[in-house]
């Protein structure tokens, strides 16, 4: 089917925060393989970089008179839709958000099927937001990226409700048709373990560590956009001997955790799909058990992070094995590609010539990857 008009709706541009850039990437692949209208307005009290917005007579008297009859405030620039949709998909980070999407005028009645899918869906929050998830009920499905918040969100709405994992654009982030080399050691991307980081950082000189790790807090995405965020960090996982990937299950660490929800967040994807080893700690929750099946997915750091790296070193044919059931699996199972067709499934809707194209592309270099008779670092043109 290649006549469905699709309509892709999302607040990365209103958010400049890291977690933006997987929900740009997401809509990014989608319209790659839909004949999609991407609608994502930017913050209008706020744009990134620039500080605070210069706003109208009428949109400062608009906004405060919400704000002194006790309404939400809308943050998103309006946009007026100007044809019908047979497909509206709006993706957002947080449930305040979710009422945002009212800033598209008019886009329930210009759609045909409507879902959402949120991506931090925490079930200590949901009292508080009660009036807001009842908003949900609109959509006629709700994917959550959190699928140990389902049962606490079914008793605020009606609308039938979908565990979606993230993934990661593996076009972008495997490495083929050629390996570069991974002159990295170790890298980690945001969320760390301060006793691994420390011992980390005592073996840079021993051992001659080259050990990449955030050193800034509160970034905002700057010059280049999202695009040249998805691939710097592509390309740096590509160059990476090791990946650390942590359980964001600690409620001292995410005090949304406290009501006993556990997720599956993207950094084990984005490891694995760039043939990186991938160490760390994993969630205890059923998509991460289904996403990640394999023998050594993930290496537990359950001792010493220096004797573990010395092992591997010592044992390359295990490290090429585990790169390549890594890359493998990822190209068959973790592209976005793979989410879409889910999305799609669940809905009752085909998928579209080029979606059809992607997942070949898809299992074709996956096959390659997976021939055992030449080294990894030797794929070829798919």
């Amino acid at each position: 089917m290649s006549s469905r008009s699709t309509l892709i709706v999302s607040t990365y541009n209103m958010d400049a925060r890291p977690w933006s850039g997987s929900i740009w990437e997401w809509c990014n692949v989608v319209s790659q393989i839909e004949s999609a209208t991407v609608v994502a307005p930017f913050d209008r009290l706020y744009r990134p970089g620039a500080g605070p917005r210069k706003l109208s007579l009428g949109t400062r008297a608009e906004l405060k008179m919400r704000a002194l009859r006790g309404q939400y405030v809308p943050r998103m620039e309006p946009a007026t839709l100007e044809q019908d949709y047979d497909l509206t998909l709006y993706t957002c980070q947080f449930v305040y958000e979710i009422e945002e999407l009212d800033q598209i005028r008019r886009w329930r009645e210009r759609s045909g099927v409507a879902a959402i899918y949120l991506m931090e869906s925490w079930s200590s929050t949901f009292e508080a937001n009660k009036d807001r998830l009842r908003l949900l009920d609109r959509f006629d499905h709700v994917f959550v990226l959190n699928g140990s918040s389902r049962e606490q969100l079914a008793r605020y709405t009606s609308a039938p409700i979908t565990q979606l994992s993230s993934a990661t654009d593996t076009l972008l982030t495997a490495p083929v048709p050629r390996q570069p080399p991974r002159g990295v050691d170790v890298c980690c991307l945001g969320r760390r373990d301060e006793e691994v980081h420390r011992r980390l950082l005592e073996l840079l000189d021993p051992r001659g560590l080259l050990y990449i790790y955030d050193v800034w807090k509160a970034q905002e995405v700057r010059d280049g956009g999202w695009a040249s965020v998805r691939r710097f960090n592509a390309d740096l996982i590509r160059r990476s001997r090791y990946y650390l990937a942590w359980d964001p299950g600690d409620p001292s660490a995410v005090r949304e955790l406290a009501g006993g929800d556990r997720v599956l967040s993207t950094r084990y994807f984005e490891g694995a799909a760039g043939g990186a080893v991938v160490l760390g700690s994993a969630p205890d929750c059923p998509e991460y058990h289904s996403a990640f099946d394999w023998p050594n997915a993930l290496i537990p750091l359950d001792r010493d992070i220096g004797d573990i790296i010395a092992e591997l070193d010592a044992d390359p044919a295990r490290v090429e094995r585990i790169r390549r059931a890594n890359v493998t699996n990822s190209l068959r199972r973790h592209d976005w590609a793979h989410r879409w067709k889910r999305v799609l499934d669940t809905l009752g809707l085909p998928a579209t010539p080029a979606h059809e194209q992607r997942l070949q592309r898809l299992a074709a270099l996956a096959a390659q990857v997976e021939r055992p008779a030449a080294p990894f670092d030797l794929v070829g043109e798919a």
